[in-house]
């Protein structure tokens, strides 16, 4: 680490493993820039746990910066893609100058021999030796001391690539009298230091998306030290401020059990808190004669997430799934998270179509509630039809689709936000609306939109709504991910368009020795979308989650992405009119 750190106690004999407590001595007025833990290392930890033991109330300053490092890549690829193509193909070297004894007047001023463990000249250059550093010794037993090649990137937990390094924390804080930010880090093939303008960019950009922890006492954060870097806002001590946060560090993860391996190892964090399922299985077009054992058999592999609606028509079927999985005791209630959404023809009256759904499903709360269309048409009571479908009366000679303009959509929102607030739901979101509704919804909700599910597929890969959706804090979801192959019974697809056989995705699919589906939902995780494919067939429900164990290059992402062409086959702007005689747009 840069920082001085005392030794407080010596854990040996005590644990099942040695264990080190010190304290962090930077100085608490100078700002810790953000870093990932020990990223300069060879063999930095997975996690970090922050445990507040104590701060001053009403103390201003001392708070914990959290960003995601995943959407740093996302803006480097915007913004400067010729840098991040440089770090990701070249690597990094970290290089510092260390005195022989701790500084503690200064953010880096470790001690090479604290660094190492040493007492000497002789030991230190052993272990750096043994860990593959170089060194150069300078007056005043200062050392010069030069990591190994080092990645700029790495693959997170959740599939995408996260920016992980300690660039920014060398560019803003590695400043002291024996250093200076241009030579802490460099490129590791010839040794030429990082672009000024795209870290200044970059720090801007951190400091715009920065989530701060205001410690209070008790509080206890995990933090994955892979996906989030982290940092720490200056503080005055003075005055009896006491502000004691404890943080630990550990290496590895604990590999889970095969049947739950999607469920424990893979899920995102919705901007309410609740943790989600970043595979789950889709209902829609699941016959009724079969979709009870299907989610049941879903649940029994792995699955978590089920995405259901009124509109599918199969809902009683999907909750005695449910059902008999609980009852077996595969999961409970609690690890699932389950999905409906409104239809068109309740816009009306939401309370009335959430507790249809909750009683078909059988359940007493959904983990997420969508408006599934940004399109009200007249209410059909349920005693006359349900579902009731696009048409408002099938019977009629000419059947047509008939909106209801005495409705809007915040008005609509207000309503699904009575149902978070009456425990019905604990998330709300939307679904098939852009960049531009979803603002207006941001700007109005007093219960912000946790999800909103959209076509996402390489065809319509809708690179500024993902990112858009993504800077607000709402989790996307994309459906249809294999594209057209749900398309094509209904005539709204040609079997031509399948993407299972497009050469790119089956050279790559060959490459890893993965389906070309997987390679699809592959590339929509690794991409930080919530995916929902569905299958009534067992074995590919097992290969639709068998997708943790590997990862797309940056290349093989960038080609995935160049099939993009926006094309969307769900598009009530192109089948209303054909299938019910109504001209019914909601994309320009």
């Amino acid at each position: 680490g840069a920082a001085v750190r005392k030794l407080i106690v010596g854990c040996e004999g005590r644990l099942k493993s040695m264990q080190v407590i010190t304290t962090n001595e930077s100085p608490p007025k100078e700002p810790i820039p953000f870093h990932h833990e020990l990223a300069q290392t060879p063999n930095p930890p997975t996690h970090i746990c922050f445990y507040c033991q104590a701060n001053s109330e009403g103390a201003e300053g001392g708070a914990t910066p959290l960003a995601r490092s995943d959407s740093v890549v996302d803006y480097l690829a915007s913004k400067h893609p010729t840098f991040l193509k440089r770090l990701q193909d070249a690597g990094v070297k970290y290089v510092k100058t260390a005195p022989a004894e701790d500084d503690a007047s200064s953010a880096l001023g470790r001690s090479w021999k604290s660094m190492f463990g040493a007492t000497d000249k002789a030991s230190a250059e052993q272990k750096m030796q043994e860990q593959g550093y170089t060194w150069t010794w300078l007056d005043k037993d200062d050392c010069r001391i030069v990591s190994p090649k080092l990645d700029a990137t790495r693959v997170a937990p959740n599939g995408r690539v996260s920016f992980f390094n300690q660039i920014v924390a060398a560019h803003t804080g590695w400043i002291d009298s024996r250093n200076v930010p241009e030579q802490a880090v460099v490129f590791a093939d010839d040794g030429s230091p990082m672009p000024k303008d795209s870290l200044t960019d970059l720090v801007a950009f951190l400091k715009e998306h920065e989530v701060a922890i205001p410690w209070t006492s008790g509080s206890f954060v995990i933090v994955d030290n892979v996906l989030t870097c982290h940092s720490r806002q200056p503080y005055d001590p003075s005055g009896g401020r006491v502000r004691k946060v404890l943080a630990a560090i550990a290496s590895g993860f604990k590999e889970p059990s095969a049947s739950v391996h999607a469920a424990a190892a893979t899920s995102v964090v919705l901007s309410s808190g609740d943790v989600m399922p970043a595979v789950g299985l889709g209902c829609w077009k699941i016959d009724k004669q079969v979709c009870a054992e299907v989610v049941y058999q879903a649940i029994k592999a792995g699955y978590r997430l089920i995405d259901s609606a009124a509109d599918y028509g199969n809902e009683i079927e999907t909750g005695k799934g449910i059902k008999r999985a609980l009852d077996e005791g595969i999961c409970s209630r609690e690890e699932l998270f389950v999905v409906s959404k409104l239809w068109n023809s309740f816009h009306s009256h939401v309370d009335e179509a959430i507790r249809k759904s909750l009683d078909d499903l059988g359940l007493g709360y959904l983990d997420a509630y969508l408006i599934h269309f940004p399109i009200a048409t007249k209410y059909v009571p349920i005693a006359t039809r349900y579902p009731p479908e696009w048409l408002f009366d099938p019977s009629d000679k000419y059947p047509r689709m008939e909106f209801d303009g005495s409705v809007t959509y915040d008005q609509t929102w207000r309503a699904m936000e009575e149902q978070v607030d009456k425990g019905l739901a604990r998330n709300i979101g939307c679904c098939n609306i852009g960049t531009c509704m979803l603002s207006q919804v941001l700007r109005y909700a007093r219960v912000k939109p946790a999800l909103l599910q959209v076509e996402m597929h390489p065809y319509n890969a809708q690179h500024k709504l993902l990112r858009f959706a993504r800077e607000k804090g709402v989790q996307t979801m994309a459906f249809s991910n294999l594209a057209s192959a749900s398309y094509v019974e209904i005539g709204m697809a040609q079997a031509s368009d399948s993407l299972l056989e497009h050469a790119s995705i089956k050279a790559i699919a060959s490459t890893h020795a993965r389906t070309p589906a997987q390679i699809l939902l592959r590339w929509g995780v690794q991409r930080g979308t919530v995916i929902i494919p569905k299958s009534s067939n067992l074995d590919r429900l097992q290969q639709n989650l068998a997708l943790f164990d590997f990862a797309l290059s940056t290349q093989e992402m960038a080609e995935v992405d160049s099939i993009d062409e926006g094309r969307r086959f769900n598009d009530p702007g192109v089948f209303c009119e054909g299938a019910f005689h109504t001209f019914c747009p909601i994309y320009d």
